[in-house]
């Protein structure tokens, strides 16, 4: 119990101090909700896509600011709320007349070309006042190396409480910013930092974040929340933060986003939708339908590949930069949120302490099914939960530790309890492993109890399998090549029984004795006894053709192999039967009988494979053919027995349908004594199945009987056995 106490207190530790691997298993699991069950849509942003085609028609990244200058100015006169650049002009536009006039030769021939274009107006100058036409332009920065004098704009207040929140905001060395004319035209500035895992995938946006230096320290919104905040016309941001647990609030107007204590948003991802997309060539050319834009929020970004701004979410391995941001802007919107408070994290250990503990005391006095069963219901009542809680409040719940740590206990649990009934079971094992099957041994090694006299009556499908004529071929061997030939033999047929869930009851020199349905379950027991002596059948040929090639090296008449099989399904006892001094698990009762009958019938009717009515009804669609009304030794009915042909799938073939047909037509001419008609039936059979030849020469040499003595009156084709 001390080792279990003290894996326990590792789990918790472990969890507490919340490591790499174990945060990966956590995300895994949220991956999998928002993918089983992503967020609902929206209809309040569209991404103005600076695509292939776009530049394609107006040039390759960058384009003159004046052209830029062109989007918001089109995208407010269609009734945009904000546009927001996921872009940074951080350099001057290098297509500015005077940046072009200083390139040229400073030469008395050029000096009219540089005046003249100096005398142009500055490309960023034109897109700072198309920004500030627009009057809801969101500029946008990002992380970089910090630069003297160019921090970013801070064009919305900020309403603090409980201290500042630039302590626990996500934190950088400084910002890359758009140049200050722009920054001064537009109403808003935001980040558009992300923060991807390990992995490479974005779960997680700062809304939140700040520079490191020295003195206060300016907080700033991210681009999404700041184009939500311009949209809504709303002047400031309030923040409230706990000394010891960092934000707890960040708010702008109506819209309270439940940020983590470093301000950071799950992202609620609906994945990829190419609908919200407009190329920019076609706002540019004022060929976008006003109702895509009009009262809604729109992001510039790109999608082209050759840009470098492809992210990786949940739900899409490659999805543009931009749609992130439009993910979280729409999900403030439609205030769906993800939720991850810092109670869940006390829950979840609490859950592992009060589970493990219960597991730990418990263990001893509850079978290990039991405890596997509840485990199982605990890892399947936390995986449903949390997808529920998922699904109904937006909280990501944890189930995957708590239930590997709740598993790795109730294994050692049960490791360390089943080690007091291993010395049993291995007894059990060194004394049964070699009489009975792997099956039978581990239902014994479960439940010792069953070590006893007696059994029960169930349905079982019943083999018999024999080689003929063993007395001839056993008469031109040595005794050793003898009991090679036979092991030979009887490996492949064992296998086909134990690869088909058959249980082997006993060898008979060189016969064998199989069940099905005993002591395992086997609802489709009729159909494995047939798949089984089909294999049989053909595992045959290897071992034939192994043993013609020793016979011709040991200059010996070669004898081939060929077996009998019967099969018959119905109720026999079975258990362990025998004397208390010595039993074995078998079968009795007439199934066994008659399964032991048609087994020595095949020789007589030239095939390899015998098997009964009710096994037939219960083994489905095998190429089966009726062989006869047979009345066996010892038995006063007569059984329909079925020579088994082949498997499901060659009973539907062409071939075998004509010679079932034609069969079938034989044994009803046969039974109606038109001998003719069936004489020159079996004659035609013959020709489409020459393997069993064998048969149908039986019944043309009983036609043949029959016409010299006809059967008596009442006569309905039963034919009675004259030997087993």
């Amino acid at each position: 119990m001390l080792l279990l106490l003290l894996l326990l207190a590792g789990a918790l530790v472990l969890r507490f101090n919340d490591p790499r691997a174990v945060e990966q298993l956590r995300n895994m699991i949220f991956d999998h909700y928002n993918n089983a069950l992503p967020r609902k849509p929206g209809n309040q942003v569209v991404i103005i896509d600076i695509d292939e085609e776009s530049l394609r028609r107006h040039g390759q990244w960058p384009w003159p600011r004046q052209l830029v200058g062109d989007i918001p100015v089109a995208l407010a006169e269609m009734g945009a709320l904000s546009t927001a650049f996921d872009v940074v002009f951080a350099e001057p536009d290098r297509t500015s007349p005077a940046v072009m006039a200083n390139n040229l030769p400073a030469t008395s021939e050029m000096k009219p070309v540089v005046d003249a274009l100096r005398a142009l107006p500055d490309n960023d100058a034109v897109f700072a006042e198309k920004i500030s036409r627009a009057g809801n332009v969101v500029m946008g920065f990002v992380a970089g190396e910090p630069v003297e004098g160019r921090d970013p704009a801070l064009k919305a207040s900020m309403m603090t409480k409980g201290g500042a929140p630039s302590g626990f905001v996500t934190t950088v060395r400084g910002f890359t910013t758009p140049l200050p004319v722009l920054s001064d035209a537009a109403a808003g500035s935001g980040g558009f930092m992300v923060l991807p895992g390990k992995d490479g995938i974005i779960r997680r946006v700062p809304m939140l974040m700040t520079a490191r230096k020295e003195g206060a320290h300016d907080v700033y919104p991210s681009l999404s929340l700041e184009a939500i905040r311009v949209a809504t016309m709303r002047p400031f941001f309030k923040v409230i933060t706990d000394e010891n647990l960092g934000i707890q609030e960040l708010s702008t107007g109506e819209f309270n986003l439940p940020v983590d204590e470093r301000g950071n948003l799950w992202v609620y991802y609906t994945g990829h939708r190419p609908e919200i997309y407009v190329p920019a060539w076609k706002v540019l050319a004022r060929q976008v339908d006003p109702a895509l834009i009009k009262d809604k929020i729109a992001f510039v970004g790109t999608s082209a590949p050759g840009l470098l701004d492809l992210r990786a979410s949940p739900l899409d391995r490659v999805l543009p930069g931009v749609e992130v941001h439009a993910e979280i802007a729409e999900q403030v919107l439609n205030n769906q949120y993800l939720k991850r408070p810092n109670m869940l994290d006390h829950a979840e250990l609490l859950a592992i302490a009060g589970i493990g503990l219960f597991i730990i005391f418990l263990s001893p006095f509850i079978s290990t099914g039991t405890l596997a069963l509840f485990c199982a219901v605990l890892a399947g009542g936390g995986y449903f939960g949390g997808l529920y809680a998922y699904q109904n409040y937006g909280l990501l719940l944890d189930p995957v530790y708590p239930t590997l740590a709740i598993t790795v206990i109730f294994i050692v649990s049960s490791i360390l309890t089943n080690l007091r009934s291993e010395a049993e079971k291995r007894a059990i094992r060194d004394a049964f492993g070699h009489y009975i099957s792997p099956e039978l041994l581990e239902e014994l090694t479960a439940d010792p109890t069953k070590l006893k006299l007696g059994g029960e009556v169930r349905e079982l499908s019943v083999m018999f399998t024999d080689i003929r004529n063993f007395t001839t071929i056993s008469e031109s061997m040595e005794p050793g090549e003898l009991i090679r030939m036979m092991n030979d033999f009887l490996t492949p047929m064992t296998s086909a029984v134990l690869e088909n869930r058959g249980t082997v009851d006993k060898y008979m020199g060189d016969a064998m004795m199989t069940f099905w349905n005993a002591p395992v379950d086997d609802p489709h027991h009729a159909m494995n006894a047939c798949k089984a002596a089909l294999e049989m059948v053909t595992a045959l040929k290897p071992v034939n053709e192994m043993l013609q090639a020793r016979a011709i090296a040991a200059n010996r008449v070669f004898h081939e192999l060929k077996a009998g099989i019967g099969i018959n399904s119905g109720r026999a006892s079975v258990g362990n039967m025998g004397s208390k001094q010595r039993f074995a698990y078998s079968a009795l009762g007439d199934t066994v009988n008659l399964a032991s009958r048609m087994e020595g019938q095949t020789k007589s009717y030239g095939i390899s494979v015998m098997i009964s009515d009710q096994t037939r009804k219960q083994a489905g669609e095998f190429a089966v053919l009726e062989l006869d009304l047979l009345t066996v030794k010892g038995r006063s009915e007569p059984e329909r027995v079925f020579a088994l042909l082949g498997s499901p799938e060659e009973a539907k073939g062409v071939a075998f349908l004509d010679l079932r047909m034609k069969h079938n037509e034989m044994l009803a001419a046969y039974r109606a004594r038109n001998w003719d008609a069936a004489e020159d039936l079996c004659v035609s059979c013959r020709a489409l199945r020459p393997d069993i030849a064998g048969y149908y020469q039986l019944y043309q040499t009983r036609i043949a009987a029959y016409r010299v003595t006809p059967p008596p009156a009442g006569w309905d084709g039963v034919y009675v056995a004259k030997d087993k």
